[in-house]
């Protein structure tokens, strides 16, 4: 699809949504356009307010993982953790949540998959991230298939879980969220 169409589409969308919901059009959130790669997208999604900004690995098809990073955290050791999981065929998502209480980031993972039309998908996270996730999961447990925390408390009995110690390996993080998908009880 050419830019000039792409953009006429996305601000069609956004003038039917309405501005209390959810915004499709990159520029108008403040965002670059996307850019392709063979491998990985960069994207601007408005997930609630305000628009969250993420990266996506693997292929469109694969079982979705969300890799929930806060914006003070590092992004490298996620995209390693990203990278490994795509060469396995899953659906890499990494959006960079907001600074808040840990039950608002939790709201914007469950509005970010369903901008995205994912109807459920595996969490990880370490830190805000594990709390974010263990939140999403509490809210709405039938779309989280299971959760991989690091260094994080305990987490919701009624979803499937892998506790791993803070410092994990990217390797070690990547296997524990692998087992969850293979695991799951995906409705989709």
């Amino acid at each position: 699809m050419n830019e000039t169409r792409r953009l006429f589409l996305l601000s069609a969308l956004t003038g039917l949504a309405g501005t209390a919901s959810l915004a499709f059009a990159p520029a108008l959130a403040g965002a670059a356009l996307p850019i392709r790669s063979a491998t990985e997208v960069l994207r601007a999604v408005a997930a609630a307010q305000p628009a969250l900004s993420y990266h996506a690995a693997g292929p469109d098809d694969g079982r979705p993982i969300v890799l929930a990073r806060s914006a003070g955290e590092a992004i490298d050791h996620y995209t390693e953790i990203a990278s490994l999981l795509a060469a396995q065929g899953y659906f890499v998502l990494l959006p960079t949540l907001r600074e808040a209480d840990a039950a608002v980031p939790g709201q914007d993972l469950l509005a970010f998959i369903d901008s995205l039309h994912i109807p459920e998908a595996v969490f990880v996270g370490s830190g805000h991230g594990a709390q974010a996730a263990r939140a999403a999961a509490t809210h709405r447990r039938t779309r989280v298939i299971g959760l991989v925390l690091s260094d994080s408390g305990a987490a919701p009995t009624s979803v499937p879980t892998i506790g791993l110690a803070a410092g994990a390996s990217a390797q070690q993080i990547a296997d524990a969220a692998i087992t969850l998908a293979r695991q799951g009880k995906w409705r989709t």
